[in-house]
């Protein structure tokens, strides 16, 4: 790329040169992409500890007689250099060349680049060629993806086992990455924010924790503040998302919110710039209470005219797309806020040579001038609001879908239930307006009113009930986003009304007539049917929240005082603005807040700190105060006094008001021996607190007429409040502890559900409770690490809809928002690739790579196939692998390779082989290709684990099931397409799992099935014949979400009713009746059974996962089962085998392991028995008296006898029989000798088969097998590895 000309005086060592010409050089930084010499690591050290930060390559303008040269060019990559060196070469060599004047020639060349640089960065970032190195190196260093943006990078020094490292430290959105080289040797760390614990800085030290316990210690000569900030606003954002939206953890940054009509020229990135302004913006919304979307344009310095004290006032001027803002210097001395839309003019005022000058006048649509002088740069100002005005948006009402939904607005319920308040009472709320109205002359009215401490003092002192409604919409800031919006209360509520079954409306309901039940107002329709719609319209605006309990409380009561829909408006900046968090699940906001106040009591009352943390009593009274500000602890009318403060300071007095009563009832605390008496002490002090400016009438509760014992006014709590704790509790410092405790409260969550889970789990026969914890940590590791690579790599803009929408939450939600243990666990369950990652860098048997055992083992532990595994699961498969059971670990490996788990597809990948036909050719390609991708995606595409997955040579019984459809008349529409596998995509949810049901049939024992006859004789008089005919046979009619029916239809085979007296109903238990065939799982079980376990007892397949799936479940149980048989290996899946048990040995096979080779290839030879034939295939069929002469018992003695087929049935194959056998007539004669021997031998390799008996006998007679398979893994030092490994930036690929 093109730079500026810089001069170079001295020629550098560090540099080689690749290219000359006459007058330029092309060079390459000594020891880039050289193997490490000395030369190459001195330059490396050099560049680490004096942060010179060069590009790569680089090109040089010199002339001949000339000891300066200039770097006119830049290049990450050679390519990149080579092509502006073309350029050159094209286009000055030779303009050069006739140039007889060095000088002449020197600038020219440094014109022409100039002019280059200033085309080709017209259209740029904004980004300085040395940033673009920056950023180019932190990819390449750390393997960062392009959406990863780095913020800016320092100097620093990271002290390693007592050696400091100087190097680089870089900042980018979601990490803190560190990288030194200092003679040959490399350093890389990598930290997400997410998982930072604790950030402190101590002069130019930055202190970093990890929740895994691991410290960063990075000392910095210059920008150590700069740095400190930026990490503690970028790990805010982290947590925040995390509170958000758990399931996309990646921080990202919009620069076109932050983008600012007049921009001035920094040497600073532009993100770094854009996360600055975004912090000022923060502020400034928090300061003058301003909707979400202002962002803030630019401050300047100017002097405000206060009419009321005749006098300027220094400040300074703050402008946003929407308002126009003044905070002064002084702390609460004045502040303006004029919304942009109510200005009318602006005008420069000029009084000539006087004291105050750069004067200009404001004037309202109100017509109130506002006076600002000492303004720097006023024409700047002025051409700035001009555009801001030209630029506003006046939302005006539009029309809406009309609902045949009958209400109206309530207004405030205090004028419809009046109080009958005694005349004391009533004078003193005359005298108070009286001053409020004195106020309003000196200090102005409404939004653009002067804020001074005036104001405050007339807060604390009380406002009147005729002023509550507009003082706390101004100064909760609920005015501004209620006029942004107009119209928006109608259209949710009329919505709202028409949502059935909603489970936040159903809590809603349930809790109406819990608020304020003492209050006249909420025991009427009026009062009810008015905060029913308040709180169903929010849950409609803010789905993320719905609703919470507390909610219902605070929204009672602004009822009492306003409109319904200004209430609705408060409810909202209440949740969003005033207490963010608060009421979100699991009530995040509000137990962050109760770690602040530990943490203040801790500073103000040490002595008081230690016997509260012993008591447990701040985590018992933090929630209900702070939840709905002491309403539900303090009366009434005593709340209602603190709840004005509170939208003027904000959370702030929350905490005031909690110190001031702790510090109270100190002594009484002290001597409290337990929580219960500790709780009760404070119980009866808060319910003695009362209001004598504004007493109710008593109430009719003698319960709380008998224990109401007045302990303080609330006039006093909140004066003595503001005198001990208002100059030490600032906005500012109540940020700061909760950025802190953010991260605590995040951390205390992991932690407690991991105690919940390794509880559950803690019986467990492989793992011990710390090895638990362990696994947990890095589950929650990689799931994130797993999500924000997804997240960064799949960015999809998703539409937001104009108008907000309410999903409508099923009971599901509801029990885990109470924090019932599902949430708990589905945390640390884990898809495919956290579990392959797991697998492969946690157990011994990632050597394997012929066969993906990982993939295997997970389809095998997902029965229900979910593309989920719970920790349960993940136990158990991780657990068997690494024990030390050699047994049941070589039963695992045994089963891993049988099919439908190791496919044919994939032992023909290995092989290789040529197709036999066309058919096969392009079978076997489309298989070799499903391979060959990704594991990942190869899971997307695969079949449920409950389903079944087919080789490649199950076509004919494919064609077989569709033949027998055609022959018994049956529809094809009536059944599902055979010839397709159901498809599970890991990235499916739950609820579109739920909607995938199938309906199959399944035999029941004869119990049941008469059962069922009898109580469904009603039911049945409606069904059609085909169902009548399926109960007369004991078959019904079966709903399942995942077509598991394998364990089923092999129970219907091998099972025989209990107390059966006759033939028929055994017969009649092994009918395989077409009529019924509704899923393909079920004829290929019934198929297979009936064709190998009563043919042949050695079968050698297995159609089902979930006839193998058991053996997780009963580690301990025996090779073979009477209710579970594993199926006998084919010669090719037992080649693979082996090579696999070679491969997790370490490639090494002694003489031992090839004899028992040999072995078991000599006991598959002697298993093997003719296949049978196509008449076999009818006989089973038939009736027994027709197959009486082949009868034969198998290897075990069994008979073979299958059971009586009906003649209808016995027909449908006997016609399928003779359909195949012309078919394989007609391949016979198209076939050459060739063939023939090819299909002899494959006849012969299929008939080869071991048992699971024969395999482990052999094996376990192998000596360094069994050591191998008997050695114990100790998984805590494997996950000590992969953080390390994590933390050095050795990344996964996922």
């Amino acid at each position: 790329m093109w730079i500026q000309p810089k001069e170079q005086l001295l020629p550098s060592a560090f540099w080689i040169a690749e290219m000359h010409s006459r007058y330029f050089v092309l060079q390459k930084r000594r020891g880039h992409g050289e193997s490490r010499g000395f030369g190459s690591m001195l330059v490396g050290t050099y560049d680490s500890v004096m942060n010179t930060k060069p590009a790569p390559y680089r090109i040089l303008h010199q002339t001949p007689s000339s000891e300066v040269s200039y770097e006119i060019a830049i290049g990450i990559t050679q390519s990149e250099i080579v092509k502006d060196w073309e350029w050159l070469q094209a286009n000055l060599f030779k303009v050069l060349d006739e140039m007889e004047n060095e000088d002449e020639v020197t600038n020219f060349t440094i014109c022409k680049i100039q002019s280059l640089y200033t085309q080709n960065n017209q259209d740029d970032t904004g980004e300085s060629a040395e940033f673009k190195v920056m950023k180019s190196k932190f990819r390449q260093i750390f393997k960062m993806p392009e959406e990863e943006r780095v913020v800016n990078s320092y100097s620093a020094t990271y002290v390693k086992n007592k050696i400091p490292r100087q190097g680089q430290l870089y900042i980018s959105l979601n990490h803190v990455c560190f990288y030194s080289y200092m003679l040959g040797q490399e350093i890389k760390r990598i930290i997400r924010f997410a998982e930072l614990e604790d950030i402190s800085r101590n002069a130019n030290t930055i202190y970093l924790k990890t929740t895994n316990n691991m410290t960063y210690n990075f000392t910095m000569l210059f920008n150590a503040s700069e740095a400190h900030s930026l990490i503690e606003q970028l790990n805010k954002m982290a947590i925040q998302q995390l509170i958000h939206d758990p399931d996309s953890p990646v921080v990202d940054h919009d620069t076109s919110n932050f983008a600012r009509l007049g921009t001035k020229t920094s040497k600073k990135p532009v993100l770094l710039r854009d996360l600055t302004a975004r912090q000022k913006s923060e502020e400034f919304r928090i300061y003058f209470r301003l909707p979400q979307s202002e962002i803030i344009d630019g401050k300047i310095k100017a002097n405000i005219w206060t009419p009321y004290s005749k006098r300027f006032n220094s400040g300074f001027i703050y402008l946003s797309p929407n308002f126009f803002c003044f905070r002064s210097d002084v702390k609460d001395l004045v502040s303006v806020v004029i919304p942009m839309k109510t200005i009318k003019s602006v005008e420069k005022k000029d009084d000539g040579q006087q004291r105050f000058e750069n004067q200009i006048v404001i004037i309202t649509s109100e017509n109130v001038p506002f006076m600002f002088a000492h303004i720097v740069d006023r024409d700047v100002l002025i051409s700035k609001i001009t555009d801001l005005l030209a630029r506003i948006h006046v939302p005006v009402s539009r029309e809406r879908a009309k609902y045949d939904i009958s209400w109206s607005k309530q207004t405030a319920l205090m004028n419809t239930f009046k109080t009958q308040f005694s005349a004391e009472i009533i004078q003193k709320q005359e005298e108070k307006m009286v001053r409020w109205e004195a106020h309003f002359r000196d200090f102005g009215r409404g939004i653009g009113m002067f804020r001074t401490t005036d104001v405050i003092n007339l807060i604390v002192e009380g406002i009147p009930d005729k002023l509550r409604q507009e003082i706390w919409l101004i100064f909760s800031g609920a005015i501004h986003d209620k006029e942004m919006n107009p119209g928006l209360y109608e259209d949710l509520v009329e919505k709202a009304a028409c949502i059935k079954n909603c489970f936040a409306h159903d809590e809603i309901d349930r809790d109406l007539p819990r608020s304020l039940p003492e209050h006249p107002a909420f025991q009427s329709t009026d009062g009810i049917g008015a905060l029913r719609r308040v709180l169903q319209a929010y849950a409609l605006r803010n789905p993320q929240v719905g609703y919470c309990q507390a909610m219902n409380i605070v929204s009672s009561v602004f009822l009492l005082f306003c409109d319904e829909e200004n209430a609705f408006w408060m409810l909202a900046s209440l949740c969003e603005n005033l207490l963010p968090d608060y009421y979100k699940d699991k009530v995040v906001g509000a137990q962050i807040d109760q770690g602040v106040l530990n943490e203040l009591v801790e500073t103000h009352m040490s002595d008081l700190h230690g016997h509260l943390e012993q008591l447990g009593v701040i985590k018992m009274i933090s929630i209900s105060w702070f939840l709905t500000i002491f309403m539900s602890v303090i009366s009434y009318e005593s709340s209602l006094h603190i709840l004005d403060c509170f939208f003027y300071e904000g959370a702030k007095i929350i905490f005031m008001i909690s110190l001031q009563i702790i510090e109270w009832n100190r002594d009484k605390l002290l001597h409290c021996q337990d929580d219960g008496e500790a709780m009760l002490v404070l119980q009866n002090y808060l319910e003695g607190i009362y209001n004598p400016e504004y007493q109710v009438p008593p109430t009719t509760d003698k319960r709380k007429q008998e224990r109401k014992v007045q302990t303080q006014t609330v006039q006093t709590l909140i004066h003595e409040a503001y005198t001990k704790f208002g100059e030490e509790i600032t906005q500012q410092r109540i940020e700061e502890l909760r950025n802190k405790h953010r991260r605590l409260t995040m951390r205390q969550f992991d932690i407690d559900n991991e105690k919940t889970i390794v509880k559950a789990y803690v019986q467990n026969p492989y793992f011990s409770r710390s090895e638990l914890h362990m696994l947990l940590t890095i589950i929650r590791e990689e799931k994130h690490a797993l999500k924000s690579l997804q997240q960064q790599q799949q960015k999809a803009q998703c539409p937001l809809s104009e108008m907000p929408q309410l999903v409508p939450q099923s009971p599901n939600r509801a029990i885990q928002d109470a924090g019932a243990s599902g949430g708990r666990y589905e945390a640390y369950s884990v898809n495919y690739e956290v579990f392959h990652t797991l697998f492969t860098e946690l157990t011994p048997w990632r050597k394997c790579v012929s066969v993906d055992i990982g993939e295997k083992l997970f389809r095998l532990t997902d029965k229900k196939g979910t593309g989920f595994l719970d920790f349960g699961q993940l136990i158990n498969a991780l657990g068997l692998v690494c024990s030390t059971k050699n047994m049941e670990k070589l039963k695992l490996l045994f089963v891993l390779h049988l099919p439908p788990l190791l496919s044919k597809a994939e032992i023909e990948r290995s092989r290789r082989p040529r197709p036999r036909t066309k058919d096969d050719a392009e079978e076997a390609f489309e298989a070799e290709d499903f391979f060959d991708n990704d594991a990942s995606e190869s899971m997307e595409a695969l079949p449920s684990p409950s389903d079944h997955n087919f080789d490649a040579d199950d076509f004919a019984l494919i064609s077989a099931t569709q033949h027998l459809h055609n022959l018994a008349g049956i529809s094809g529409n009536t059944f599902m397409d055979l010839s397709r596998t159901p498809n599970l995509s890991l990235n499916s949810n739950t609820s579109s799992l739920a909607q995938r049901s199938s309906t199959f049939y399944v035999d029941l024992p004869a119990s049941a099935a008469l059962q069922g006859t009898a109580t469904s004789t009603d039911a049945g008089r409606d069904e059609d014949g085909l169902q009548g005919e399926l109960r007369q046979q004991g078959r019904y009619e079966s709903i399942d979400t995942f077509s598991d029916i394998s364990d089923l239809g092999a129970v219907a085979v091998a099972e025989v009713g209990v107390g059966a007296s006759s033939a028929d109903r055994n017969a009649d238990q092994m009918l395989l009746n077409v009529e019924t065939i509704s899923n393909f799982s079920q004829i290929s079980d019934l198929v297979a059974a009936t064709r190998l376990e009563r043919a042949d007892s050695n079968a050698t397949d297995s159609r089902s996962l979930g006839s193998l799936g058991y053996l997780l479940d009963q580690p301990d149980e025996g090779a073979s089962s009477s209710q579970h048989s594993i199926p006998h290996m084919r010669k090719e899946n037992f080649q693979l085998l082996w090579r696999s048990i070679v491969e997790i040995m370490g490639l090494v096979q002694d003489e031992e392991m090839q004899r028992a080779y040999e072995n078991l290839l000599e006991l598959g030879n002697s298993n093997i028995k003719k296949e049978p034939s196509l008449e076999s295939f009818t006989q089973l069929n038939m009736g027994s008296d027709e197959i009486i002469f082949c009868q034969q018992p198998d290897s075990n003695g069994n008979p073979t006898t299958p059971a009586a087929e009906p003649v209808g049935t016995t027909r449908l194959f006997v016609a399928l029989e003779e359909e195949l056998r012309q078919a394989s007539g007609k391949t016979r004669t198209t076939t050459t000798s060739s063939g023939d021997s090819s299909s002899s031998s494959t006849n012969i390799s299929e008939s080869w088969h071991i048992s699971i008996s024969q395999f482990i006998a052999t094996v376990l007679t192998v000596n360094s097998i069994v050591r191998g398979f008997q050695t114990p893994i100790q998984i805590s030092e494997q996950i000590e590895q992969l953080q390390k490994k994590r933390r050095k930036c050795l990344s996964t690929n996922y």
